[in-house]
């Protein structure tokens, strides 16, 4: 009887506990359409507080004439938005530490990959993402869904 109760409540508690391994994070792929100012991935939904890496992708064909890099930046309010992004702007779209900033990739150029960890949220909402290259951000925008 002892052998049971033992064995039910130890499965009780890996259930419980997670089974004791560290939780992977969500891997969300986000790439630019080709050459144009757009993401292919425009809304994507995390649980809140969970870990979350951002792979994104320039997609930008290598033998395309001029500069077009590309980045990842999620906000942690909104409203900042509009200051980072011009901050951004005159900064070559490299934006400056901000505490408003909830995660950000490194500008990649064509062809590259760029990616960012971090842990989402713990209050549900919906959370801004843009590309702060010089004007991207009117165009190459979208949110994050945290449940």
């Amino acid at each position: 009887m002892f052998k049971k109760i033992f064995t039910i409540t130890s499965i009780l508690l890996l259930i419980a506990c997670g089974g004791g391994s560290t939780a992977e994070p969500t891997v969300v792929n986000i790439g630019s359409l080709g050459a144009e100012m757009k993401y292919d991935v425009e809304e994507f939904t995390v649980k809140a507080g969970s870990k979350v890496t951002i792979v994104m992708k320039n997609n930008t064909p290598s033998d395309f004439m001029g500069a077009m890099l590309h980045n990842v930046v999620i906000f942690k309010d909104e409203s900042a938005a509009p200051m980072i992004i011009e901050l951004a702007e005159g900064n070559g779209g490299e934006p400056y530490s901000d505490g408003r900033i909830l995660a950000m990739t490194a500008l990649a150029d064509k062809q590259e990959e760029t990616s960012v960890e971090f842990t989402a949220p713990s209050k549900p909402g919906r959370y801004l993402y843009v590309c702060t290259y010089i004007a991207h951000a009117g165009s190459m925008r979208g949110y994050m869904i945290v449940e």
